[in-house]
């Protein structure tokens, strides 16, 4: 890869350059938060200010309201070169059906906090009968909690093989309904790939949420040509950098944070009068993942071409839930996976973004939710 160009000298004017470059980065990722995941409001391991909560400690404090749920276990799942992936289990581990969810780029299982708190009351909590359903949440590579492999090792391929060995691991009977929001529901078209026979009997349903499967480098995001020209532009220097010097571009997005949480807000959700609480948790997770880790996933991403894996989930049931107003992956590419598989439902939530699990979680959870009913009671009908 060529070297980027030198920019002019003055620390100044270049932390100006490099955070225009990062912010402009951001908004070209097209494959979760965007902005927002370039350039959060804290800094990670030693960096961090005491008291600032990291996306781990989230789960244990979340800030939109009491009654977080709490992991019933948790584990340590060795991926194949080596690598910690960090596991949350909710209800007992002989329930009859498991729900596994998988989180979006820069994000972490935080992100599922509201489908957390209310499916773990419907699904997996003995309220006078037994748990209808086990609900397994885990941290992407380099992400939240869990361990950060080589960066060669930053594709969609390795993050499938990440699923397949959490479920040898933590699931390795029983059916199972996967759940993914953004690179997350690449991650699981990716396991389709590697492993189409799971997808049947062992993989008994899949929900992918605001997600696509290709295309995403020639996204606009709604910006004027001339920005989106410089977008182009711009992304692989930005890449570059945060890849090769993260420490400048984890200094760079500090001094932005105001103005990349503003994209957050506009970019991330479609409500005008989001709830701030919402933008910072997006906040704080995304400054839990490295900018290195960033630039590392970023050509996977951009280069994605999952249409061709979609052909196993043609045998189970299948839900394509997307906000109608997502800026960042928008709703043409759920259309586009639904028109490759005709018998899956298709769920589109009006006034909502890119971040609808946290928008809208009523109507996201209550979609989730009957699927892996209906899944359920055909496990209970044999």
């Amino acid at each position: 890869m060529a070297r980027p160009p030198t920019p002019p000298h003055g620390r100044g004017h270049t932390a100006g350059i490099v955070g225009a470059v990062v912010g402009l980065a951001a908004a070209g990722t097209a494959v979760g938060v965007a902005v927002s995941r370039i350039a959060g409001r804290r800094v990670r391991a030693e960096e961090v200010r005491a008291g600032e909560p990291t996306a781990a400690e989230l789960r244990e404090d979340d800030p939109l309201g009491a009654d977080a749920r709490a992991a019933d276990r948790t584990a340590l799942v060795q991926a194949d070169d080596g690598v910690l992936l960090a596991v949350e289990e909710i209800g007992p581990r002989d329930a009859p059906l498991t729900v596994v969810f998988v989180h979006g780029y820069t994000l972490s299982m935080a992100s599922w906090t509201f489908q957390r708190r209310s499916l773990a009351a419907e699904l997996a909590t003995a309220n006078g009968h037994r748990p209808r359903a086990r609900l397994v949440f885990y941290d992407q590579r380099g992400h939240g909690a869990s361990g950060r492999g080589e960066p060669e090792r930053s594709t969609i391929e390795q993050l499938a093989r990440d699923l397949a060995t959490v479920l040898e691991t933590r699931v390795p009977r029983g059916p199972v309904v996967l759940i993914g929001h953004s690179m997350g529901g690449m991650t699981i078209m990716g396991l389709a790939a590697l492993r189409p026979e799971l997808f049947g009997e062992r993989i008994a349903a899949v929900a992918l949420v605001s997600t696509s499967s290709g295309n995403l480098a020639d996204l606009n995001f709604g910006l004027p040509e001339l920005l989106t020209r410089v977008r182009a532009t711009v992304l692989p220097i930005a890449a570059f950098t945060m890849k090769h010097r993260p420490a400048l571009a984890e200094r760079t997005r500090r001094v932005a944070a105001r103005v990349v949480s503003a994209a957050t807000r506009s970019l991330s959700f479609a409500s005008a009068d989001v709830d701030p609480a919402l933008v910072e948790y997006v906040d704080s997770m995304i400054a839990g993942t490295p900018v290195d880790v960033i630039g590392e996933f970023y050509p996977a991403l951009a280069g994605l071409d999952e249409t061709g894996s979609l052909e196993p989930l043609r045998s189970i049931p299948t839900l394509v839930l997307t906000g109608e107003e997502d800026k960042l992956i928008p709703k043409e590419h759920s259309e586009l996976i639904v028109e490759r598989l005709p018998d899956s439902e298709f769920v589109v939530v009006p006034a909502a973004g890119h971040m609808v699990q946290l928008e809208k979680p009523a109507e996201v959870t209550a979609a989730l939710g009957e699927l892996i009913r209906r899944v359920g009671a055909r496990v209970a009908a044999g």
